[in-house]
């Protein structure tokens, strides 16, 4: 005989589990003792359940493999939710923990609010947000609930799962070799039309592949970049598959979008075929009218979940298969003649639009995002975590500056596009990277939503540098309602009613070196300090108050008030119409 929580422990030992992030509960005491009794996991404790979850989102992201969470009753699971939000959108697996009231003051079925101490029923809210959410009412059905849990996390389209183990269960023993298995089924996939993916190709003058996070989460990127480049396609990456090509790759052309850069863009809307693996093909990719998103091509959308292709108007093949399934079907199309025009113009639209000129600004001026953003990423190096805040000009510059070397990991949480998350993220990032060095690009108001996890990463000795964007409020807001609203702030800056503390004696506080960059002369010589040594680091960026992000879709407002979208391929700011022109040649 075993306990209940004892054998899940051993249940995730087994499945390759080495670390689980806690923040222990009375609710879940029975769990926390046999995780710290448990001789081959380790617990790394946070010190609130969001920053937990948070950690186990960044660290299935960065494995592919589930991160572990477990967290107590009542608010301290309600506050795991936003992570599993997360996670769902993004497909990361996710495998979640609580504890609950004991089976008898389970309020099911009475009517009332609540019985147990500290009782909510997670289950019902976060079942829209998970792929499997069950609260275990008995014992003898724990080897089936977990073998089914695991299972969803780690097969067809990635997710959260979430175990709720009431008290008296945790602490049942129970007969390990009478326990009831899980059994999958195999899911059925159509058909992949070959024979009409091969005409497409060969008769197509200007092909592209778009490579979505499917791809990557199915572990068969590398195969569908070796066919690419075997047969002279073009290739785009999202936000979620940043780091496969470095920047420099000469088939590489960038991230299209809202705010992508402006050559990708030319170039989805110059294409003459589309190929759309594994990508969900989301608002900010698109821009605001998904139907005119590659409006002169034919388009091939490949993707797990045929939802997520339903939703899509104007595909001409749709294909739902895993993405290995669907690289294994492009891998037998072959023989596909050069197309030395259209890589030309593809090489020559990445040379004259960067998103950056190389121009410093104003020395002595406030830091320029841009800058900033090129200055940090010429002097990280190969083996370097990179984590962006999930929101704001932090996020969306660091995407539409960066340049990436091959071997650099790169990602966050944009499908929700949370505040809070870039410092939790960062120590999940650099825990699933073996403590490699991890870089965080946060704004000054996201980074105190979670700031007590400076004290996580002190304790864990991890060495993330943290550049924090200072621009003494919510700058994506002061943005907003400047265009929107006339310039009318409402909470979000100091003149509004939003004050944010000194960033550099909080982490003083904490016993974390500081250093400040006041202005673009010093951009160089602060940034190699900061990345100096392996101790945590925070470094605050003194940028402009009024960043404007660019170039940028958006729509333009006409004299009778309407707002009008406009087309993917004109950003602001708006180039003359013969450029234009010229740039959309093909189309």
């Amino acid at each position: 005989m075993i306990r209940l929580a004892d054998y899940v422990m051993n249940f995730l030992v087994s499945h390759g589990v080495k670390q689980v992030f806690l923040l222990p509960g009375g609710g879940a005491m029975h769990l926390n003792d046999a995780l710290g009794r448990c001789e081959n996991l380790q617990h790394i404790s946070f010190l609130h359940e969001q920053a937990l979850a948070i950690a186990v989102e960044a660290y299935g992201q960065h494995t592919n493999t589930p991160g572990v969470g477990l967290v107590t009753s009542g608010p301290g699971s309600t506050n795991a939710i936003t992570a599993v939000a997360a996670g769902y959108i993004d497909s990361t697996p996710m495998f979640i923990l609580s504890g609950q009231a004991k089976r008898s003051d389970l309020k099911t079925g009475t009517g009332v609010r609540q019985m147990g101490s500290q009782e909510v029923d997670i289950v019902s809210m976060v079942s829209c947000i998970t792929k499997y959410a069950v609260t275990v009412l008995e014992p003898e059905k724990i080897r089936y609930h977990l073998e089914r849990a695991w299972h969803e996390a780690t097969s067809g389209r990635m997710g959260p799962v979430w175990l709720d183990v009431p008290l008296d269960v945790q602490g049942a023993m129970i007969d390990e070799d009478a326990l009831e298995g899980y059994c999958p089924s195999s899911p059925v996939f159509p058909e992949i039309p070959v024979s009409q993916l091969a005409e497409l190709l060969h008769a197509s003058e200007r092909p592209l592949l778009l490579i979505g996070n499917g791809v990557k989460l199915a572990g068969c990127s590398d195969r569908l970049i070796a066919w690419a480049k075997n047969n002279h396609i073009p290739m785009l990456l999202t936000w979620k598959t940043a780091d496969l090509l470095a920047h420099d790759d000469p088939m590489y052309f960038g991230f299209p979008g809202i705010m992508g850069a402006r050559y990708a863009n030319f170039i989805v809307q110059n294409a003459d075929l589309l190929i759309i693996a594994g990508s969900r093909l989301d608002p900010s990719l698109t821009a605001f009218k998904s139907e005119d998103f590659g409006r002169n091509a034919k388009k091939v959308m490949a993707d797990i979940d045929e939802a997520e292709i339903r939703k899509i108007k104007n595909i001409d093949v749709r294909i739902v298969a895993p993405a290995e399934r669907f690289v294994a079907a492009l891998e037998t199309v072959s023989g596909l003649l050069e197309r030395p025009g259209w890589l030309a113009h593809c090489r020559s639209l990445k040379a004259k639009y960067p998103v950056f000129d190389g121009v410093l600004k104003e020395p002595a001026g406030p830091v320029d995002l841009y800058c900033f953003t090129d200055e940090l990423f010429n002097q990280l190096v190969a083996t370097d975590v990179i984590v962006p805040e999930s929101s704001g000009a932090a996020g969306e510059v660091t995407y539409q500056g960066m340049k990436i070397k091959q071997g650099q990991k790169v990602k966050n949480a944009a499908g929700l596009g949370s505040m809070g998350f870039g410092l939790p993220y960062a120590i999940g990032a650099s825990l699933a990277h073996n403590r490699r060095r991890t870089v965080l690009i946060n704004g000054d108001g996201a980074f105190q939503m979670n700031i007590q996890e400076l004290e996580t990463v002190v304790r864990l000795g991890l060495p993330i540098k943290m550049f924090i964007l200072d621009n003494a409020g919510y700058g994506s807001i002061v943005t907003t309602q400047r265009n929107m609203f006339n310039g009318f702030k409402v909470g979000s800056d100091a003149e509004s009613g939003l004050t944010l503390p000194d960033v550099c004696r909080q982490a003083q506080a904490y016993g974390i070196r500081t250093l400040t960059i006041a202005d673009n002369a010093s951009l160089k010589a602060k940034i190699a300090e900061t990345l100096s040594g392996v101790d945590p680091v925070i470094c605050k960026v003194c940028v402009t108050p009024n960043h404007v992000t660019m170039p940028k879709v958006q729509a333009q407002r006409l004299p009778d008030g309407r707002m009008v979208s406009k087309p993917l391929e004109d950003m602001f700011p708006y180039l003359p119409e013969e450029e234009l022109r010229q740039a959309m040649r093909f189309s």
